[in-house]
């Protein structure tokens, strides 16, 4: 379980793998979420001070290893070629006196530049490290065109179903460092916190683009039992999207450390960390330290680079990470699964079906980036299960109860094993049981002529009990009261509606022949609708939630018209393509219609109209003027 630091070249910008590959896309919307965005405030390098003996102990091999970085001559740290097409972004990373992680990052076009950057950095106080940002990317891990699959083997394998017997991870949070989160889709609409975008430096709506992230926030805790795709591992967590790649699936290491410190901050039990880079960097070293030191578990997929030498994987290499492999249908390590002495665990990680962001809203994907999520899964079952579980003693939990494939003993390939969820839940202390009742002799009752038909109960199917509409859309939910199966006509009942979270307003209505009384609702507010059946001990209630709507359409060379179905008092986000990611360039008061001005022409823009208590956020489609 412990691990050594690995030693890095800081001046080496090597390309990383995102653990994990997409299936072709077909076209999806990419949702969105989280309250009225606003700045996240920029890392601000910041005078150590004094720090107490704990966070010495905690840095004391980090800073050590970097410290050789500050005393390197800058002109050696920094490429030889430096251009605006391969920028240097220099990163420097200190501690502020509650041992939380400053990133600070500065970009050079130009080689002189860097030294310049470089040079000042090693004079920053107290700094940790000076060190050039790791690429990260996503890397393919061809999925065959097999067909879909309508079931989970790994579920199987892993023994989920088993496991929810003691905890389905209710109350936990799990932080997905990835490519975003769609958020519109119906397995995902009501598992998703609001969240951040690492990329942009802003807090607001998430979506997402490149599909990973989504995959593996399914894995995770897809909605279950809701008659609609797949199962998650931890249906009862909720997901904290962190967007730190753009829209291309590729990002930089600092920019993730920056993601593991916002998530710690706000809640996160547990972070997923499904990407890949070829070197450590000491921005990230920290932040895993900050996190851990904060009671939070992090994971990470430990590479596909099996077929190029197994060389070692970051941040799962990073010491205090659970670094997890790869295995297949049949427990066999994955064929793209990178090994070395820095594995801690493996999972299922070939052909894993999950939520995907296009098409039927379902797709396989294969990589170490779709195991490692089953293992943050777990690790937030357990937290949920015992919340006073530390990091150490979930890893250990995780690891003790798996089942050792491979060599005897933990080996490079396996780690200590294959994840096993029932048996890692059931070597927790049991919780104590209440007291039984005494039981008690039933008193007889005389029958009567139709005692037994009164007695059989009766049913109300509503289907899913919580549904998304659109702003403006006309809905309608139908109930059907059934008595062991067959349906209960000219029955008399309550039909009640809620809007806006204001008292229920009741109607009497009557089932029809076919036992189904029906509703029908315009969709201007978040609402729900009730029956209940007087006399009988039987309610069903479908909740609605409404997604606004927004688009922008070209109105001139250098204007746009803004139409928005759904106004809450939002702050929209006008954002423009830079050819890499989406960059916010104005903000304005949400209004049903708004004409902008000022634009570049030939630009392509968006419009981001954030999450309200009331509304669903939403994300424009984008046009080019």
């Amino acid at each position: 379980m412990a691990k050594r630091m690995w030693r890095y070249g800081a001046g080496v910008l090597a390309a990383g793998a995102l653990a994990g590959a997409g299936l072709p896309a077909m076209l999806g919307d990419g949702g969105a979420n989280a309250a009225a965005p606003r700045m996240i405030p920029a890392p601000v390098v910041t005078d150590l001070g004094a720090a107490t003996t704990r966070q010495a102990v905690t840095h004391a091999a980090a800073r050590s290893e970097a410290a050789r970085n500050l005393m390197v001559a800058p002109e050696k740290l920094v490429p030889k070629k430096v251009t605006a097409a391969r920028p240097a972004r220099v990163v420097t990373t200190v501690l502020d006196s509650d041992g939380r992680p400053a990133i600070s990052v500065r970009t050079a076009t130009d080689r002189a530049g860097a030294v310049g950057l470089v040079r000042r950095a090693q004079r920053t106080a107290s700094a940790l490290g000076v060190e050039l940002d790791v690429p990260v990317k996503a890397s393919a891990v061809p999925a065959g065109t097999d067909p879909l699959r309508s079931y989970q083997w790994d579920l199987d394998t892993i023994r989920a179903p088993q496991a929810w017997e003691r905890s389905t991870g209710a109350g936990a949070i799990v932080a997905v460092l990835d490519s975003g989160v769609n958020v519109g889709h119906p397995d995902l609409a009501a598992q998703v916190l609001p969240g951040a975008d690492m990329t942009t430096g802003t807090e607001g709506p998430a979506h997402d683009v490149f599909g990973h992230g989504t995959h593996v926030a399914g894995t995770i805790a897809a909605a279950t039992g809701n008659g609609t795709g797949i199962a998650g591992i931890a249906p009862d967590v909720k997901i904290l999207p962190v967007q730190v790649l753009n829209d291309n699936g590729s990002g930089q290491m600092s920019v993730a450390a920056q993601g593991v410190v916002w998530a710690t901050d706000h809640g996160a039990d547990v972070i997923n960390l499904s990407i890949s880079g070829a070197s450590s960097e000491q921005s990230m070293t920290a932040a895993i330290a900050y996190a851990r030191s904060r009671g939070t578990v992090v994971v990470a997929s430990a590479g596909n680079d099996r077929q190029k030498g197994n060389p070692a994987s970051y941040p799962a290499a990073e010491p205090g990470v659970i670094a997890v492999a790869a295995t297949d249908q049949s427990d066999n390590v994955a064929s793209f699964s990178t090994a070395g002495g820095y594995v801690d665990i493996a999972a299922p990680g070939n052909a894993i079906l999950s939520t995907y962001i296009q098409g039927s809203g379902y797709a396989r994907m294969n990589g170490t980036s779709m195991a490692a999520p089953h293992v943050a899964a777990a690790a937030a079952l357990l937290r949920s299960a015992d919340p006073a579980l530390t990091p150490d003693q979930i890893e250990q939990t995780l690891e003790s109860s798996a089942v050792d494939l491979g060599a005897a003993g933990r080996d490079d390939d396996y780690g200590y094993g294959r994840l096993d969820i029932a048996t890692a839940l059931a070597a927790l202390p049991t919780p104590a049981a209440s007291p039984a009742a005494e039981p008690t002799e039933p008193t007889p009752a005389e029958p009567t002529p139709d005692a037994e038909e009164e007695n059989l109960p009766l049913e109300i199917d509503a289907g899913l009990g919580r549904r998304q509409a659109t702003f403006g859309e006309s809905t309608g939910t139908s109930f059907t009261v059934t008595m062991v199966g067959d349906p209960v006509a000219d029955r008399p009942v309550n039909l009640c509606v809620s809007v806006d979270d204001a008292d229920f307003t009741c109607s009497s209505a009557v089932t029809d022949a076919a036992g189904t009384v029906s509703w029908n609702q315009l969709a201007t507010a978040p609402f729900r609708v009730r029956l209940s059946i007087p006399g009988a001990d039987a309610t069903a209630t479908v909740a609605y939630d409404v997604r606004a709507t927004v688009s922008i359409t070209a109105d001139g060379p250098d204007a746009a018209a803004v139409t928005i179905g759904g106004v809450d008092g939002q702050t929209v986000l006008l954002q423009r393509f830079t050819g890499t990611t989406w960059a916010t360039v104005q903000r304005f008061p949400a209004g049903e219609q708004t004409r902008i001005t000022g634009l570049t022409p030939g630009a392509r823009y968006r419009v981001a109209l954030p999450m309200t208590r009331r509304f669903v956020g939403v994300i424009s489609p984008a046009v080019q003027l």
